[in-house]
């Protein structure tokens, strides 16, 4: 897919859009048809570069034609033709028979959905909208949890532009994949579990993004902001309308929640715990301007041993769902080829995966999926992703696997 940069000023408030919003990649950051709620989402929409699919771009330059057009036979000072800028609203709007506009496409939509929520948690309807999101999300990851995995595990390990929601979103999947592997687990605790995961650091966004992008330590301010605000996050929850007694639990305590059994804790506790062991996890695997981010083993070791050391069975059911080798980190094989992993398998050392990197360590022309059960191909470790220069096209990865 070819992406043109769209300019972002003739984007309005209330108004269904008219042409889908994409990331540099071609990426679906919001559907054709989503609205921009507020001022807060359109600067937010604002603040980075977005792009429109090549065709769509004909359509756009048809319409900033026909509107320099119009200036011109108006006899409008040449200054003000040269300043202006498109004005969307004339363009058609999608059919109503068309995708519901706050329906997801791929991964990057849920994710810019999830940050526009996170930008203003006082907006309207907004616990309704968070609920919709985290369905949608379940959807995605019930219809193809590998392909889940793969996407938001490269995804947390090769980019800090939007820190908080990417991690938020990753979190929640991650916890709703493992929880079921926890003793005494309930299914009524998924609902708490999903929104605290989403909504976790709802009062820290914008500084999270920031300290993502620090190239230096956190200053003492940055340091009592960070300490303080899962309080402040279920404060601000209780405030505009949340009354789960499990979720605003654990929001406040996703930062505390104590180590040891897992037997016979509260449903409160038991969430807590599994939030606080898959934020870890997350964190480890997610690079920040001043630092890399740790391999996929190194990950899984922060995850299973807690913080006096000793062996945590919140980690362990991650980890158990996860495997040694999840879909979406680079492995090392035995020839010296160098893999992306793209889907478990039972035995947790033998993914299915595709190399990318060949011997030579030059990239392979052609992506090529290998049996990781012969010896040749055995996986001998998994990499950091700050070690391998190659940048995957994940949608034709996803078709091999």
């Amino acid at each position: 897919m070819k992406v043109v940069p769209l300019p972002s000023e003739g984007l309005r408030i209330g108004r269904p859009l008219p042409f889908t919003v994409r990331d540099g990649f071609g990426a679906v950051l919001l559907a054709r048809g989503s609205t921009i709620q507020n001022d807060k989402q359109l600067q937010l929409l604002r603040s980075r570069e977005i792009f429109i699919d090549v065709s769509e771009m004909e359509s756009v330059q048809r319409l900033i034609n026909g509107q320099l057009d119009q200036m011109f036979r108006q006899d409008v000072a040449l200054g003000r033709i040269a300043a202006a800028r498109p004005d969307f609203e004339a363009m058609p709007l999608p059919g109503q028979a068309g995708r519901p506009a706050e329906r997801p496409l791929d991964w990057p939509n849920l994710q810019m959905r999830l940050r526009l929520l996170l930008a203003d948690p006082r907006s309207a309807d907004w616990v309704a909208r968070l609920r919709t999101l985290r369905d949608d999300v379940l959807v995605l990851v019930e219809r193809s949890p590998d392909r889940a995995l793969m996407r938001l595990m490269y995804d947390a390990s090769h980019d800090f532009q939007d820190y908080s929601a990417n991690h938020s979103l990753f979190v929640c999947v991650l916890a709703s994949m493992a929880c079921s592997q926890l003793p005494g687990w309930q299914a009524a605790w998924a609902d708490a579990l999903t929104l605290a995961a989403l909504s976790m650091n709802v009062s820290f966004t914008q500084m999270q993004d920031e300290l993502a992008r620090q190239p230096g330590p956190m200053s003492d301010a940055q340091r009592d902001l960070m300490r303080d605000h899962p309080v402040r996050a279920a404060g601000l929850l209780a405030a505009i309308g949340v009354d789960d007694a499990i979720w605003l639990h654990a929001v406040r305590h996703h930062h505390s929640a104590p180590a040891g059994p897992m037997a016979g804790r509260s449903p409160e506790e038991t969430v807590a715990r599994l939030i606080r062991r898959a934020d870890r996890y997350a964190a480890r695997l997610s690079p920040r301007k001043s630092r890399p981010a740790s391999s996929a083993t190194a990950a899984a070791q922060a995850a299973l041993l807690d913080e006096g050391g000793h062996t945590d069975e919140a980690g362990q059911a991650l980890i158990r769902t996860l495997g040694l080798y999840p879909p979406g980190v680079w492995v090392k094989l035995q020839c010296g080829e160098i893999a992306m992993v793209l889907r478990r398998t039972p035995i947790a050392r033998s993914p299915v995966v595709v190399s990318l990197v060949g011997r030579s360590g030059m990239p392979l022309a052609v992506p090529a999926t290998r049996n990781t059960k012969l010896p040749d191909y055995a996986v001998t470790g998994a990499l950091p992703p700050g070690q391998v220069n190659v940048r995957p096209n994940l949608d034709v990865l996803e078709k091999m696997g």
